[in-house]
Formats: C-alpha cells, structure tokens, sequence
C-alpha cells in the first residue's frame, strides 16, 4: 500500500524539468532533418526515455510503504545471560548487538524497539536511541564499594573524612585509607551484612595534589580492590580574628595559641573590671576596639565572644556586629556557657533541647569529651557541624554571615592530654564552617561526576568577569555556552587527554587555574556502573513508553531502486550510439 509519489530532491524538480525540455528541444532539432524517416521516431523514443531516466535518477522518486520494524536486543556491561536466554526463547531469531560506548548501533536501523540489558549506556550515547521504544531490564548488582563520598578541596589542616558505602562486603576483610605510597592511614573490618557504611580519616601534613587510596584488602593482607581518592589541600590564608571575653578562661587562652601559631591575626581583648579592658596583639594585630562599630569590625573575618559578652553588647554594638555580618559576611563564634541555655529568642538565634546527655565520643581511638546537657533543635536554618559523625557545634546563615557556637567543654584538655591532633581537628572544622568565606574571582563545578579520558567532560563556571576564554594546559581553547537568564554562568566540554591532575585556566589572566582529577578505565568501576544503573532507570524507567505487544505498523518512504533508471538510461544511450552505425 502506497499513498502515491514523492521526490527526494523535490527542490530541484523545476531545474531538472526546464533542463529536460531543452535537452529534448536540442536532440529534437538536430535530428529534424530525419523527420520523414521511421527511425526519427524511434530516436525520440530512446532520448525521451534517456532524459527520464536521468531525471528520475536525480529526484530520486520515493513512495510511503507500510513498514514493520521488529524488536532487538542490546547488549551492555554486566547483562544476565539468563535474561538473555528468556528473551530468545520468546522473540525467535530477535536482533542482538552489544554495545560500545562511543559507538554507533547498527541495530537500530532495523529495530522499532529493543530491550536494553546490563547496567545501561552511557549518557552521552542517549541520542542513539532517542525515538526508538526502549525496555531497561538492568543487569547483575555490583559487589564492593558503591559510593565514596568526601571533600575534595581541604584547607591545611582540616581532616580528610571518608565514608564509603559497601554492598554485600565480604566478612574479615578491612577498608584502608592509605597515602600515595600506600602506607596505611585508618582502617576498618567488613562486615557480613547486604550493605555497610565505613567512615575513616586521616591527617594531611602537606599543601598540594595528592592521591590517597581506598584499598579492600583480605585476611592476608592481598589487596583486593584500590580506588583513588584525589585531593587537593590548600594553604589556609590568614585571617583577622578579634577575642573578645569578659575574664580570662583556659579555653579561651589555648584557642588564642592555637589561631597564634596557625599564622592567624588575632586582638583579644579581655575585660579587667567594668570600663577597663586588656589588649593583646598577635602577627601583626593592632588598635584597641571598645564598642563595636561598622567601622572597626568589616575587616575582620572572625569574632569569638563568649555568652556574658555577647549578651552585654549595647544596642549599636549588637546591631553593627549583625549588619557587619549579615552584608560583609563576618563569622560571629560564641563561647557557650550556661548563661546562653537559658537566653530567649531575642537575645539569641540558638535554640536548644534538653538530653542530659554529658559525653560525646571522638578520635581514633575514641575519646570521650565532656559536653552541656543539651542539643541543638533540628530547624531549617541550624546546620550542623559534623566530625566522626557526631555533631561537635551548629551555626546559623545570615545572609552572608554566619552565627555560630559549640556543645562541647574543655576542649584545651585535649591538648594537656596530648591530644594535639584531635583537638585541632575540632577547632579547624568548627571555624573554617563560620568564619567568613573568601570571595573569589571565578567559581568552578564539576558536572561530570567520574572524568575519563576521551569522553566529554563538562564543567560549569560563573564569574564576573567579561570576555572570558577557557584554555587547557596544552593551550587549547574551549568554546563556552552563556547561561541566558545568569550571564556570569557558563557551561563547557572538553576532552581530557591525559590520566591524573588536568587543569583549565582562563586565558591571559593571572588567576590560579582550576584542577580536576581524570581517572583510568578501571578505576572506580562499581560507582561508575551504578550510577550508570540510575541514569538509564531515569531515562528509561521512569517515563516508560515501552509497549511490549507486536511493534506497531507505520508508513515510511522507500526510495524506488534506481537501478531500473540506470538500466533504461543505459539501453537509450546505447541504442542512440549504435543507430547510426547500422544506417550505413
């Protein structure tokens, strides 16, 4: 069944047509001479038939076929051969491929619809399959570790914390956190369980790249798996930090070494009796501050205070502290006693909760430190401040700023203790979560989770900054996408060259460049596959439109074979060649 005729090349139907006819108007001409003899006619026959013939073979004549496209099947990385084997025992003779990522599918130019085996394609591939009915059967559930999840940019001095997820581990084998030399960091046994969480840390000594790892190993020490964990570690800076206390405290007087030889800017001021006060200056630190001003706090990146001077702040000094941090994005920490569990809500923004618990547990190996009898609420504003999964203080946004405080009691005796790591582990998360965060020229993302070489990685960037142009290190430019509605915002994709550390760099600007980790092959496999497994589900599952009865009959043009147009071509053209020779 056919809906009639129709040309390819319809656009050239006119030229080909005038063509034709002067073609014909020519031949017609010079042959007039013979136009009393029989053979003239034939001759108009054979050029009639030439020049049609050549038309047709130009405008490529095509008519709408009722066409029946079958199922098939392709075939992914980690398929059941049972589900496979289900498959061809119920579409006999089905059409079967496996897939290569990068790789266009044959099979899809037979196919309507096709069941899609093993963890899935890859996203980039999508548009392959784009109008075709696609059934995602999954494949095998990986063993091992699932998802890693950590920071990938540490300030010196703040832990490298590390949960990972394990499905169906393998009981008396042990989770290790190592160095790039593979010396061991923190370690934790598996378990005998469908799916456990380890958490370990460790310790960076040194500003750089590094690569640790996340080995598996099993009761011999034989290492069973190894995944890289980039990270890069950067010099804090230095910040300017004003103290301010009503009397002098041990803790405040080993939080004020600790910042002091971290290289920080510190004035403490420490009040004597009612109107009189003492300074004291660290690295560089100067001036004496009396009541707070707009003035005197916006260069300042941290305030500590402890409750009876915060709340003994004076109307304007309360309401500079506030607008200093809400606009200049000023980390306010204060010191809590129990004075600040019985403030209201207009004195303070914390609200609190009775657990009479005394004791929190942290470090490896554990250690108890004693801490007030109270919790912070759960809220949507209340972000905790989480180290080894316990919650060691809370702060509140505002706006640019945060407002801060702890749990936690006599930490310095971590450090009579010897416990010199551990206490400056609490003390480098809870302030570098408060204090203001530093503005930067260029802010980068990531949107490809795991990098690899050769395949499209995207990255997002936004910045203030005009004109701008993205490099690699080899020199190459990336060409950028403008967000419409945020013109700060771009989006760009290249093509990583090389394993390890890369980098993008704007182009003709001092700016330090952005690094990004490029990972093997073989690398991080199980957390690859299943997020492979979740992106073909999204795709495929959750706005199904699998129909699996008969495919469906539909029209499509089919081009007419033009071999008849060359077979008739090719007869005129010879006839007119050969006529005149039998004439003689």
């Amino acid at each position: 069944m056919n809906d009639g005729m129709v040309f390819l090349n319809q656009n050239l139907f006119w030229p080909v047509i005038i063509v034709g006819l002067v073609l014909m108007a020519v031949f017609v001409w010079k042959e007039w001479s013979q136009r009393k003899e029989q053979r003239f006619f034939v001759k108009m026959i054979a050029s009639f038939l030439a020049i049609v013939s050549l038309s047709m073979i130009i405008l490529k004549p095509s008519t709408y076929q009722e066409s029946v496209r079958g199922k098939g099947i392709v075939l992914t990385d980690g398929y059941r051969s049972s589900q496979l084997d289900s498959l061809k025992s119920i579409y006999k003779r089905i059409k079967t491929e496996e897939y290569t990522k990068g790789r266009t599918l044959f099979l899809l130019t037979e196919v309507d619809s096709i069941f899609l085996l093993g963890h899935g394609m890859e996203p980039f591939d999508f548009w392959q399959v784009e109008h075709k009915s696609v059934a995602f059967l999954g494949g095998d559930a990986n063993q091992g570790g699932q998802d890693i999840s950590n920071k990938s940019e540490l300030i010196l001095g703040e832990p490298l914390e590390l949960s990972a997820t394990y499905a169906n581990p393998v009981a008396g084998n042990w989770a290790v956190l190592a160095d790039n030399g593979g010396n061991p960091l923190d370690s934790i046994p598996l378990e005998e369980t469908e799916s456990q969480l380890i958490q370990l840390s460790a310790e960076p000594k040194a500003s750089g790249q590094f690569v640790y790892h996340l080995m598996e190993q099993d009761q011999d020490g034989q290492v069973v798996s190894n995944e890289p964990i980039p990270i890069q570690v950067k010099e804090g800076r230095p910040l300017k930090i004003l103290m301010v206390n009503t009397f002098p405290t041990f803790e405040t007087k080993y939080l004020k070494n600790f910042l002091t030889e971290k290289g920080h800017e510190v004035l403490a001021r420490t009040q004597l009796t009612k109107g009189k006060y003492k300074f004291e200056y660290f690295n560089g630190a100067s001036g004496t501050i009396y009541g707070f001003t707009s003035e005197n706090l916006k260069d300042y990146d941290l305030l500590i205070i402890d409750t009876d001077s915060y709340t003994g702040l004076g109307r304007a000094s309360k309401e500079a502290m506030e607008e200093i941090s809400a606009s200049e994005g000023l980390g306010i920490f204060v010191q809590a006693d129990e004075g600040l569990f019985r403030l209201s809500e207009s004195q303070s923004p914390f609200r609190f909760n009775r657990d009479y618990v005394t004791e929190t547990e942290l470090g490896q190996p554990v250690r108890t430190l004693p801490k007030y009898p109270y919790a912070f609420q759960e809220n949507l504003r209340t972000q905790e401040i989480l180290l080894d999964s316990a919650t060691v203080a809370s702060y509140i946004p505002v706006q640019k700023g945060k407002v801060g405080t702890t749990l936690l009691q006599n930490t310095y005796q971590l450090l009579l203790d010897g416990q010199e790591a551990l206490y400056t582990r609490i003390w480098t998360k809870i302030l570098n979560n408060i204090t203001r965060e530093q503005e930067t020229v260029v802010e980068w993302k990531s949107l490809t989770q795991i990098p690899r070489l050769d395949e499209p990685f995207e990255f997002e960037l936004q910045t203030l900054l005009t004109d701008v142009e993205i490099t690699t290190e080899e020199g190459a430019r990336i060409p950028l996408l403008q967000d419409i509605l945020i013109p700060g915002k771009f989006t760009g994709t290249v093509y990583p060259r090389k394993t390890g550390w890369n980098q993008l760099q704007i182009a003709n600007d001092s700016i330090s460049p952005w690094l990004y980790f490029v990972y093997d092959d073989g690398q991080l496999q199980n957390i690859h596959q299943t997020q492979l497994r979740n992106a073909n589900y999204q795709k495929f599952v959750s706005n199904s439109t699998f129909d699996d009865s008969a495919s469906a009959s539909k029209k499509e043009l089919q081009t007419i074979a033009p071999f008849w147009f060359y077979f008739v071509l090719l007869l005129s053209l010879g006839w007119l060649w050969l006529e005149p020779k039998l004439s003689y």
